[in-house]
């Protein structure tokens, strides 16, 4: 693909994420105009013939030549031969046991979503760190958009933090991934803003980052979304501390920001974390382990579906909903165990394994960058139900275009 039809692909994307985040929810009930018109902004960036290739898998007959190893793109090969199994396999076995046309569809559409990567990437290869730019931007944007969203429901309760847990509300718009990417890359840009030194301007734009990154950790804290606030705050501690590192005057500014968060929210720090507290003593880990007991118990009941699944729109008893028959487990390990068995498990942990090392370079190359992709996907792999999310497929994308970047986004 050319540079510029890969700019434009990137520029659709990073509209689509802001109708994502301006108008959608991250679980639409329905197909509505705004997620038709996120999907066809989706295609317009990936074009047609390449996501026929990869779902036939003539996409693995590529010639050596074509730079299947070239700049660390070892993970496509992994990647294809993943998802040929995981759509083939579970589709068929839920057509063959009869499960509703509507519940098959709403696993396939997230697999593409997890996937995401497999197709974005290659279409917006030739952009570089344009592309990484575009989504990273539409990305934070987003999740700043789906966060200020729920403020408006919270009536802009910003008295309520530490003195009562506000709800989610009935659309989840604070678990979309995107809000805990913006939560982090905010800061983090205002920070690296204010790191590359000399400019008044960059000193400036550094203030609505701040401000638009304390809102997300703010709705976090209100909602009281324990971990979610956690890995944020511990990213942004790391990322503080390797700016730190480089330009060491930052310290002073550094401590300067942390005593005046203390000094003007310090009581609802304090209380947002006792009710992070209590609420782990009442709840715990929401029965995510009495949920996978439920799976593996359903599993092992059978061979066949221990080593194929149920397919894609099997449904379980959920003890994690009260026992309701749903569609969905908690936890992509268990969702895979239900839907896919210990052979899509294995194709799975293959895909999410060859991109170890991308981010590792990224690691190397951008710091700040890398650790700032952790936190979400750290809960939409292990943790939630957000790796069935849009806004993970992009974050993974995002990450490998810009581990495939050799230098840094706020290098020159």
């Amino acid at each position: 693909m050319t540079v510029a039809a890969a700019r434009m692909g990137a520029l659709a994307m990073a509209a689509a994420l802001l109708l994502y985040g301006g108008l959608s929810v991250p679980a639409p009930p329905a197909l509505r105009g705004v997620e038709g018109a996120i999907g066809l902004l989706i295609l317009l960036s990936i074009g047609w013939k390449w996501p026929l290739a990869v779902a036939s898998g003539h996409a693995l007959r590529t010639p050596p030549g074509a730079g299947w190893m070239k700049s660390g793109r070892g993970w496509m090969p992994v990647a294809v031969a993943a998802f040929a199994w995981l759509l083939w396999v579970p589709l068929l076995r839920g057509a063959a046991l009869g499960w509703d046309v509507v519940d098959i569809l709403r696993d396939v559409v997230p697999l593409l979503y997890l996937f995401l990567p497999v197709l974005l990437v290659p279409a917006l290869r030739a952009a570089g760190r344009n592309a990484v730019r575009a989504l990273a931007g539409g990305i934070g944007i987003a999740g700043l958009l789906l966060a200020l969203r729920w403020w408006r429901q919270a009536d802009w309760g910003f008295g309520a933090i530490g003195q009562r847990a506000m709800a989610d509300g009935g659309a989840y718009l604070l678990n979309a991934p995107a809000v805990l990417f913006a939560a982090v890359v905010l800061p983090a840009t205002a920070l690296s803003l204010i790191g590359i030194g000399g400019r008044f301007r960059s000193w400036l734009a550094a203030i609505p980052c701040a401000v638009g990154g304390a809102l997300c950790l703010a709705a976090l804290a209100g909602a009281v979304h324990r971990t979610a606030l956690g890995l944020a705050l511990l990213s942004l501690a790391l990322i503080a501390l390797w700016w730190a590192r480089r330009q060491a005057w930052l310290a002073l500014p550094l401590l300067i920001g942390l005593g005046l968060a203390a000094a003007v929210g310090g009581d609802a720090l304090v209380g947002a974390w006792q009710q992070a507290a209590e609420k782990t003593r009442l709840t715990g880990i929401n029965a995510r382990w009495e949920e996978a007991a439920a799976v593996i118990e359903h599993a092992v009941a059978s061979p066949w579906a221990l080593l194929f699944g149920d397919g894609w729109g099997a449904r379980i008893a959920n003890p994690a909903v009260g026992g309701w028959r749903v569609s969905y487990t908690h936890t992509l390990a268990s969702y895979s165990l239900l839907k896919t068995g210990l052979c899509g498990m294995v194709a799975l942990a293959a895909y999410l394994g060859a991109l170890v090392r991308p981010w590792c370079r990224l690691l190397a190359a951008d710091p700040p960058l890398a650790l700032t992709v952790v936190p979400p996907l750290a809960m939409a792999l292990c943790l939630h139900t957000s790796f069935k999310y849009l806004d993970t497929g992009i974050i993974l994308s995002m990450m490998l275009l810009a581990a495939e970047c050799r230098k840094g986004l706020s290098d020159p």
